[in-house]
Order: C-alpha cells, then sequence, then structure tokens
C-alpha cells in the first residue's frame, strides 16, 4: 500500500511537471512561429508619469535620473517623481540635483513598496496624463521605452510589463546565469504570450498602468509579493497584462547568492503567499467558467518558474531510480529524463538568445550551487518557515559595467 500510494504521489508530480514543461514548449515554439505583432505609429503621444520608489537608494539614484531625463520623448509630455519612502539616507539631496520631483514620505506604520506606490499616486495629478510608469531605483531605462509604451497606451493596453532585462550581466558568473534566465522570460515566454494574445503578468519593475485604472481601482496590493498581487486582482477584474519587448528596463541584479538571497527569499515568500490566496482560485475559477483567459492568466501562479521546474524533475527523477524496480518505475524514469532534455533545450533556446556563448558556459558550471540554492529558498518560502513580514532593502553595489 505504502509503494502504490508513493508511485500515485510521484505520477501526479511527473503530471503536474510534464504540463509545465509542455506549455513553456509551446511559448517557446509560438515565439519562433509567429510573426511579430505589427506597430503602427499612434495618432498621439500619450502623456506620463514615471514613478519611482526609492528606499535609502542614494548610491544608483542618480544614475537612474540621468537615464530617465535622456529618454528620447517630448519633455512636456511626462514628469519624473521619485517617491523617498521612509528615507534615512542621502535619496532626497541626490534626487534635488536633477530637474524631477521628490515626494517625501515617512510612515514606519505602512512600509513597504505597495504603500509607497499607493500613497504616491494619491499626491500626483493623475488627470493630467495618460499613464503611471514604475521603474525601480537601481534600473536604467531605453531611451525609446515611453514611444514604444505610448503606441500600446493608443492602442487600448490598461496594463503594460516592460521587457525586465540585467543590466549588469557581465558582473559575474550569477548575473550570467540571471542573464539568460531573464532572456528566456522576455523573449520566450511574454513576449510568446503577446503574439498568441494572451495575458503576460506582472514584475514589480517595469510596470505601466494606465491612469484610468489607477483612478478607478487604485493600488491594492500591499504584501511583499504586491507585484503577483496586484496582477492577480487585475485578471480577476478582467484586466489582461500586454507586454512592451522594445520598452526595456535594466534591473541591477545581485552579484553573488549571498547578497541576493533575502530578495529571492522575498520574491518566493511573496509567490507562494499569492499561489494560496488566488492562484488555485483563478484555476478553479476558470475551468468552471470554461474561461481559457483565466486558466492561462492562473498558469504563471500554479506552474513553478523554471529553477523551481528543474529542481523539481531531478527529485522526480532521484525518486523514480530509489523505486523497486519494475516497468512503471522504469517507465517513470524515461519520462523524467525526456523532461530534463526538455528544459535543457528550452536553457539552450535562451543561450541562443543571449549571446556571448562561452561566458554563458563557463558560469553553467556554477549551476548546481545556483539549483541547491534555489531549492532551499523554495523549500522555506514553501513550508512557511520564512514568512517575510515587512520588506527588507536589498544590498546595492556599484557595477564595474556600463549598462
Amino acid at each position: 500500500m505504502t509503494l502504490l500510494i508513493a508511485y500515485l504521489m510521484l505520477i501526479c508530480l511527473i503530471l503536474y511537471l510534464a504540463a509545465g514543461v509542455i506549455y513553456s514548449l509551446f511559448l517557446a515554439a509560438a515565439y519562433f512561429v509567429l510573426p511579430e505583432p505589427k506597430s503602427a505609429e499612434p495618432a498621439k503621444h500619450a502623456r506620463f508619469i514615471i514613478l519611482v520608489p526609492a528606499h535609502n537608494e542614494e548610491m544608483l539614484i542618480g544614475r537612474l535620473c540621468r537615464s530617465l531625463l535622456n529618454i528620447r520623448y517630448p519633455k512636456d509630455l511626462f514628469a519624473v517623481y521619485i517617491v523617498a519612502d521612509n528615507c534615512s539616507d542621502n535619496t532626497v539631496n541626490v534626487c534635488g540635483a536633477y530637474p524631477v520631483r521628490v515626494l517625501e514620505r515617512h510612515d514606519r506604520d505602512r512600509v513597504g513598496k505597495g504603500h509607497a506606490i499607493s500613497w504616491a499616486i494619491q499626491q500626483v495629478d493623475l488627470k493630467s496624463y495618460d499613464a503611471v510608469l514604475i521603474v525601480d531605483a537601481d534600473n536604467v531605462v531605453d531611451p525609446g521605452i515611453l514611444s514604444e509604451l505610448s503606441k500600446m497606451i493608443c492602442r487600448g493596453e490598461r496594463a503594460i510589463q516592460c521587457h525586465n532585462a540585467v543590466g549588469n550581466r557581465e558582473d559575474s558568473w550569477f548575473t550570467q546565469l540571471l542573464y539568460v534566465s531573464r532572456t528566456i522570460g522576455n523573449h520566450l515566454y511574454h513576449h510568446a504570450k503577446y503574439k498568441l494574445g494572451l495575458t503576460s503578468y506582472l514584475m514589480g519593475n517595469g510596470v505601466c498602468l494606465t491612469t484610468e485604472l489607477l483612478t478607478s481601482k487604485g493600488w491594492t496590493a500591499f504584501s511583499i509579493g504586491e507585484d503577483w498581487e496586484y496582477y492577480a486582482q487585475l485578471i480577476g477584474d478582467g484586466t489582461g497584462i500586454g507586454f512592451a519587448l522594445r520598452a526595456k528596463v535594466f534591473h541591477q541584479e545581485s552579484m553573488s547568492l549571498e547578497q541576493a538571497t533575502t530578495q529571492r527569499l522575498r520574491w518566493s515568500s511573496g509567490r507562494f503567499h499569492v499561489l494560496w490566496k488566488y492562484g488555485f482560485r483563478l484555476l478553479a475559477e476558470g475551468i468552471r467558467k470554461r474561461d481559457l483567459f483565466v486558466i492561462d492568466a492562473s498558469m504563471p501562479l500554479v506552474l513553478p518558474n523554471y529553477s523551481l521546474q528543474l529542481n523539481l524533475t531531478i527529485l522526480a527523477f532521484l525518486a523514480a531510480v530509489i523505486l523497486p524496480s519494475s516497468a512503471p518505475a522504469g517507465l517513470l524514469i524515461i519520462v523524467c529524463v525526456l523532461l530534463l532534455a526538455a528544459q535543457m533545450a528550452l536553457f539552450a533556446l535562451g543561450v541562443y538568445l543571449s549571446g556571448s556563448y562561452w561566458k554563458v558556459m563557463k558560469a553553467a558550471f556554477h549551476a548546481p550551487f545556483f539549483l541547491i540554492w534555489k531549492a532551499v529558498i523554495d523549500i522555506l518560502s514553501f513550508m512557511r518557515i520564512y514568512r517575510a513580514k515587512k520588506w527588507i532593502r536589498t544590498e546595492r553595489h556599484v557595477s564595474r559595467h556600463e549598462y
């Protein structure tokens, strides 16, 4: 009886992983097969507020200000607002050297990015603008970002996720691997879904929302996974997320596992929190209503991300190997090997799109350490051993390489 239960649990896990792998491969195929969406010039330019939540960001905020002020777009059609959120450093003074507007917020009871965004949109004149672009303080942006977003806003998109790229790829093996991972996400996932007419999801950084949406809904996500939470709420309201491949924000990624641990614990904990609160409910609702939009939109919440999927597949393979030798066990081993091969093929496509093959291959030797590290983070978050109740600022560094 115990052996039968073990087999059933393993089969369920493998079916779950197979669903994730097939879904990823389908999107990757769509990316390469489907033509690029047509992008006509709009009749008018949208007006933008660029909102930057910043908590003690004196090290990098000046670089972002310069980047935002160099955007190629009519200067009278966008305004930059820095939200100095409970800052105790020199963030406000650094921003004062640039023609940007600084909103100082001091609230020790309601802390975190979600509260900062909610407060900020109540301080600005939303009626004078068409959309709000939210950018993290450790970013630089592509000079053409607003032109690309304007096209989509004028086509009727209410919520848009920008191309969220790693800007400091050359800093370490860790940033090299994450560059490939982000390339897979941006091209083979988000842009593929956009080509198919499906919804993307919000990644917290490079999020563009129309002022009409913010006026009617406001910002209503305050957990440590505020991006996932707001995304799930939008889907529940019937609002899809467009994806802007050429509207790029370049995020400065952590250089090492040690530097990234707190951030990843927060992200993983936030995602699992939203999974339990919204993910399964959205999937069930989509199935009950036979609504493919909602079913597909629940996939980023319900299915594992790339590293978790790979770790779970390795776990399933090891479990199949240690089961008593039999025809079913042999079949499960073969299926696991095929799943691993498919995931390696997806990574290879990401390497192909990323370029710098030799550097990526050298970085790939560190992949086992990355997977073990990520497995520990996911276990702590999934089992709710780690429960982040507040936002903790990620340690910053000055990159050795220019973006």
